[in-house]
């Protein structure tokens, strides 16, 4: 990927004037033809992702046509949510304005977001060229390839407030095993995925998106490890229609669902732990202590999910593997046969006998409760906080437990294309990769190369804190 860099308005920046900086990408010859469409800008036709979200009342100001004004034309001609920030300018009202939930860090920021453009971007009028109005509706596109499953078997629509992005540029890499081996080498890491951590979605289904792209451009290690990819796979997440509960030895407890995912015919995934969701056992013993004693919330409450991107040929064969894992430390929501509410913990506790107290006037009776930390906060009276006091799950107050804090683990990646091309088209699992595109196929770039035997140790990429007060659940 040649690196360019140069400033470009874009069409959904306009639309909250003055609320972020600007950064992007020069004009560029597209890489390759893209898949047919109709348009580019405000008359490209919308996609399924697009106006999935409204406001949710008293706390979301902002209405779903600004909301939905923040899009990109990506690959196949249509229009795709995308990042916004957290609050902006509506220019139809000239207010301020919340949209109550974050999509992390902005991708404009990134190293790689020239090239991410340049892949994502939709060559309107078919001259071979990214002008600059279409460079200018090009970007990150929420939903590009659950787009792809639309009227298909295995149809995957996604929650909008799920989608993420975190980034690190400039990555010192180390090799792995035997703790951190020195190696000259330093890549620019992106991801944009989904990972909604509020509803009961998660507990049975395992497919969320991912966009993953990695630059290893730096040092001189690159030819031992040329990594250059954009890739974009519906992600398998452990097996359907259950979660893991806990690892022993290493290997994954499973804890049923009790429903079915979504779609009910899921594929299941390789060898990777998959969604480590919280359940009751893990939650109660960390979060309910005796006198004296503080909760630990992040032992309590933390879920891992794992997953590997698996890209082969049509004939089976590896063209890429690229392990990652998403950490949220702060859910909404955990598992007690169904969906609970990680707020309520703060108002509950267990007494001497191990039941579980849920009503101010049996307070008293509570031996085990919620103590220090974020209930200490939001709760300072506990179990005995009236039932019309005790802040909703939704709350922007209950910031706690919004989902806001966040991690990402990325690049342990494997490649396997020293022979080329450098665009690829899979369907929306990674599979069936060809050089043409197909009906229902995703555009990937994997530049020429193999990483051989070495492998690297992932980097730990943190996400701030939400950018607005007023972020809640769903987050």
């Amino acid at each position: 990927m040649r690196r360019r860099r140069g400033i470009a308005l874009t069409r959904r920046a306009l639309a909250a004037a003055g609320a972020v900086a600007l950064l992007s990408g020069s004009v560029v010859v597209s890489c390759a033809g893209d898949a047919p469409g109709s348009g580019g800008g405000s008359a490209a036709p919308a996609s399924h992702a697009l106006g999935r979200w409204t406001p949710v009342a008293p706390h979301d100001s902002c209405s779903t046509a600004f909301h939905d004004s923040f899009y990109v034309v990506g690959p196949d001609g249509k229009r795709y949510p995308t990042w916004h920030p957290p609050e902006a300018v509506d220019p139809a009202t000239g207010q301020p304005c919340r949209f109550g939930h974050d999509h992390g860090l902005d991708p404009r920021a990134s190293a790689l977001w020239p090239e991410l453009q340049r892949h994502f971007g939709y060559d309107a009028n078919r001259n071979g060229t990214l002008d600059a109005d279409e460079l200018a509706v090009s970007g990150i596109p929420f939903g590009y390839v659950a787009e792809q499953l639309e009227g298909s078997a295995t149809p995957r629509p996604e929650e909008h407030t799920g989608y993420k992005i975190v980034y690190a540029n400039a990555v010192s890499r180390t090799r792995a095993g035997g703790g951190a081996q020195a190696l000259d080498l330093a890549c620019d890491l992106f991801a944009a995925y989904n990972q909604p951590a509020a509803n009961a979605d998660a507990f049975a289904s395992n497919l969320f998106s991912v966009i993953y792209a990695v630059d290893c451009n730096r040092g001189s290690a690159q030819s031992q490890y040329p990594v250059r990819l954009i890739v974009s796979v519906m992600a398998t997440y452990g097996a359907p229609g259950s979660f893991t509960l806990e690892v022993v030895n290493g290997v994954p407890v499973l804890q049923n669902a009790g429903a079915a995912p979504a779609p009910p015919n899921s594929p299941p995934g390789g060898n990777e732990l998959g969604r480590w969701i919280p359940a009751r056992g893990r939650v109660f013993a960390n979060v309910f202590v005796p006198p004296g004693a503080l909760s630990d919330y992040e032992a309590a409450l933390t879920e891992r999910w794992e997953t590997a991107l698996r890209l082969r040929r049509a004939d089976g064969s590896e063209l890429a593997t690229l392990a990652m894992a998403f950490v949220v430390f702060n859910p909404a929501r955990y598992f007690d046969g169904g969906l609970a509410r990680t707020i309520e913990l703060c108002y509950w506790g267990l007494d001497a006998a191990g039941n579980l107290v849920t009503q101010p006037a049996l307070a008293s009776s509570i031996v085990r409760q919620a103590r220090g930390g974020a209930c200490a906060a939001l709760a300072p009276e506990g179990p005995r906080t009236p039932l019309a006091q005790r802040l909703a799950y939704d709350a922007p107050a209950a910031q706690a437990f919004n989902a806001c804090r966040r991690a990402a683990h990325l690049g342990a990646d494997i490649v396997r294309n020293a022979a080329g091309p450098t665009i690829w088209y899979t369907d929306a699992f990674g599979a069936n990769a060809r050089s043409v595109a197909f009906a229902r196929s995703v555009k990937q770039y994997i530049a020429v190369g193999d990483t051989g035997t070495l492998a690297l140790a992932p980097v730990r990429v943190d996400l701030p804190h939400c950018a607005s007060a007023f972020v809640h659940a769903p987050n």
